[in-house]
């Protein structure tokens, strides 16, 4: 089988470039430029283009500009969706996983726009990039940034900042609420001093689980400190939890019986300090945390945790209701519910004070 011409490799890569949604926030690069970009002759880079205008991918407009097709069966005839996220959330989460399957599973093109300081110009550049479905991830919102989402408010989706009260839908995790459950587990198995370890950055999100652990102390006749030392934003929070943790310990001021951690990279960063100290887990002190289930499940021992469900059939709903299949005008939060709350891990020890409803 004979090698394809340059050209036509060319084209393909520009293709696999359109069908992944890379220009969607951005104009359709001139010949000279994907010359230069691709170090290709302009000669060769102008019979790629020729092939894509002939194949119905590209069109010159009445300004010569080249712009992508957008009729019936063409490349652009999906919805054209983003996710916009800080760089601090890694590649393999399950919220951005869920999102890229399922614009596949609807033949929509994706986009993912990582960016690193919240005045970022590509964090900008795509909130203004064309896209009809953005899911956006963000830490904290001052009135400006505020007042520019509400404008994309017909085609935003934030995750785990409820701005439904701007008309902004919003893909939740659980409700915090949900940490009374485990709160309520580690009760149940005798435990009564019950710290909490945070570094996440400031947020409401962090707030509230912060606000339904001090409510679930109070509601089960249990104790316990706080240990806030938030990171700045798009800092990684896992190594400064470990840090934490050691001046807690060295100062004599964990006398706690079990350690809730509000995320799963905190409660591993606390397994290894723990370690470090020969202070064992759980025989020593239980320790539980928020979410991440198969993170959790991974961790040695592996760690009991609040259960997040697959986030995969609200993320269908979403693309139902904005691709016009299956419409919901009115809903705009998108929250998970669990049968099963608690996914118990090695974790957690049943302590003499035990006090099972069955028992």
């Amino acid at each position: 089988m004979a090698p394809q011409l340059k050209y036509v490799q060319i084209a393909e890569q520009l293709k696999r470039r359109i069908e992944n949604g890379d220009y969607n926030f951005c104009a359709m690069p001139g010949v000279p430029k994907l010359a230069a970009e691709i170090g290709v002759s302009y000669l060769t880079a102008r019979q790629a283009v020729q092939k894509l205008i002939t194949d119905g991918v590209l069109y010159r407009a009445d300004n010569s500009r080249l712009e992508i097709c957008n009729r019936p069966g063409s490349l652009r005839s999906a919805m054209k969706v983003a996710f916009i996220h800080p760089i601090n959330v890694t590649s393999d989460s399950v919220w951005r996983n869920a999102i890229c399957k399922t614009a596949g599973e609807f033949a929509c093109s994706f986009r993912e726009i990582v960016y690193c300081h919240d005045a970022d110009p590509l964090l900008y550049e795509g909130l203004a990039g064309g896209f009809d479905l953005i899911f956006l991830q963000f830490d904290s919102a001052d009135p400006l940034f505020l007042e520019k989402l509400r404008k994309l408010s017909d085609r935003l989706v934030t995750l785990f900042h409820d701005l439904t009260r701007y008309g902004i839908r919003c893909l939740d995790g659980l409700n915090p609420a949900a940490i009374d459950e485990l709160i309520r587990y580690l009760y149940e198995r005798g435990h009564r001093r019950i710290d909490c370890l945070n570094t996440q950055p400031a947020s409401p999100t962090v707030d509230a689980r912060i606000a339904q652990w001090r409510a679930s102390l109070k509601k089960h006749g249990c104790t316990g400190r706080l240990h806030n030392d938030p990171v700045a934003p798009f800092v990684w929070s896992m190594p400064h939890a470990y840090d934490v943790l050691n001046g807690v310990i060295a100062r004599g001021e964990l006398d706690a019986d079990a350690l809730f951690c509000l995320t799963t990279p905190i409660a591993r960063a606390a397994l290894r300090c723990f370690h470090e100290h020969a202070i064992r887990v759980p025989e020593d002190i239980s320790v539980v945390s928020w979410g991440e289930t198969e993170e959790a499940r991974m961790a040695i021992p592996s760690l009991t945790t609040v259960d997040m469900p697959d986030p995969a059939p609200m993320i269908r709903q979403i693309f139902g209701h904005y691709l016009g299949s299956h419409p919901q005008p009115d809903r705009l939060l998108y929250r998970s519910a669990a049968s099963d709350v608690i996914r118990p891990g090695e974790s957690v020890k049943e302590h003499p004070l035990a006090n099972h409803p069955s028992k």
